[in-house]
């Protein structure tokens, strides 16, 4: 099966190419450096033009950048982060320990700062449901800028950083929610983050948010080094009933949270994402690589209709999973489309912790799915773009062997399939 992806305007890179005649010299001395170190572009196989295009864009943004420092591998003995390093799933404990290792790593060195991979907090909090206490809407940003945080963390807000109809009325005439973002918008986002392509993100959340895969998947979708992506298990309250430490007090603007040019973008350390990218979209060239021509693992509703196959008859060779809560009885669903509830996918004593793998395994063997057959696909879908990531990462964690083709997130979701009359699907009798 094809899958259709979201083709984005070609005029913001055919814009930057007048910031790379504007900086000549410059580019003439990176390819002097590709040169230098034994790239030959004449003889390279794909896998090498694409390794010579990541260290081209290096090299471009250095000149107008602080530079990354270069990929290396954080899995030898002797490394702060080996720990980290291919572990999605990380406890409190581990993450209190190594948050104090890197506070002394940039006490007795403040060059790490710009030569060595960092570990960089990402707060994922985002509320489905009021507070169950007041019953009033909770807000995540207001709630990070007072704090507490974890040490020099940023705050992403899935609302905003998304294919959002304001900015991009022409890939998302509809108004869904929560589609995942281009890869120039997302990559001008870890430039003011300051986050770079080798760093370790950590997404953690306060109690009561629930989903921090959709944070870790969203970096994932645009070639974020897995074995460098971890979420937290447990919530901001358990890591600091351990023994973590935290940032106290009104949120202030760092250079070392937030890249120096983009310092205008934030309000309050909260990424203003439509300033960003009507500023910097045709103006900078972003340091951060995101390396694909769109999200991963991403699909459209063309592909599922055509994993749908033909009237009635159901296509065996393909599954589609749906994680919403009640909502599957409720509104409807697709049909042949099997039940797994988010909620199952956490632990029942805290959500923001997975489930073992004994656990996730049976919940997919119940149903009947063979997850770890990499000739099946596996279409995951949700309501909104968020509770789906939880069953994305579970097949991670079973072992699934996932390509760009035998595991994909509907990206319209049932905010799309469910509102459109066209479509199939299974609606319950009231």
């Amino acid at each position: 099966m094809m899958v259709s992806r979201r083709n984005y305007p070609v005029a913001v890179p055919f814009a930057m190419i007048g910031i790379v005649f504007a900086q000549y010299e410059q580019l003439g001395h990176a390819f002097t450096m590709i040169q230098a170190s034994g790239s030959d572009s004449r003889t390279c196989t794909l896998s090498n033009n694409y390794q010579l295009g990541r260290r081209l864009t290096s090299c471009i943004a250095s000149a107008t950048m602080t530079d990354c420092p270069p990929i290396v591998d954080d899995d030898s003995a002797n490394s702060p982060f080996s720990q980290l390093y291919g572990n999605t799933l990380v406890s409190v404990e581990t993450i209190a320990s190594l948050t104090q290792v890197q506070q002394q790593l940039l006490e007795q060195d403040d060059a790490r700062r710009t030569t060595s991979s960092k570990i960089v907090f990402v707060d994922g909090s985002w509320y489905h449901r009021p507070d169950p206490i007041t019953n009033l809407p909770r807000n995540p940003s207001r709630d990070f800028i007072s704090g507490p945080r974890l040490p020099s963390a940023r705050y992403l807000d899935i609302d905003a950083l998304s294919t959002s109809h304001e900015l991009f009325p022409n890939d998302n005439p509809k108004k869904l929610p929560h589609m995942m973002p281009p890869p120039t918008l997302f990559s001008l986002a870890m430039d003011a983050y300051n986050i770079c392509n080798e760093d370790h993100v950590i997404v953690y959340a306060r109690r009561g948010a629930l989903f921090t895969p959709r944070i870790w998947f969203l970096f994932h979708s645009m070639g974020h080094d897995v074995r460098r992506l971890h979420i937290m298990q447990g919530s901001l309250e358990d890591y600091v009933e351990v023994g973590g430490v935290v940032d106290t007090g009104e949120y202030h603007h760092s250079t070392t949270v937030m890249g120096e040019r983009y310092i205008d973008c934030f309000d309050r350390g909260i990424l203003n994402v439509t300033r960003l990218y009507q500023e910097h979209s045709t103006t900078t060239i972003p340091r951060y690589s995101v390396g694909v021509p769109s999200a991963m693992n991403i699909c459209n509703k063309d592909a599922v209709l055509e994993a749908l196959s033909n009237g009635d008859v159901e296509n065996k060779n393909t599954v589609i999973i749906d994680t919403r809560g009640s909502g599957y009885a409720k509104k409807g669903h697709m049909p042949n489309a099997i039940h797994l509830p988010y909620s199952l996918i956490a632990t029942p004593t805290n959500a923001l912790m997975i489930q073992p793998v004994s656990v996730l395994k049976k919940l997919f063997e119940d149903r009947g799915i063979d997850y770890l057959d990499p000739s099946m696909q596996i279409i995951l879908s949700c309501g909104s773009g968020v509770s789906v990531c939880h069953g994305y990462l579970a097949l991670k964690e079973l072992g699934r062997n996932i390509t760009e083709e035998n595991t994909l997130i509907y990206d319209g979701l049932w905010a799309e399939w469910g509102s459109d009359d066209d479509l199939p699907k299974i609606i319950p009798v009231k």
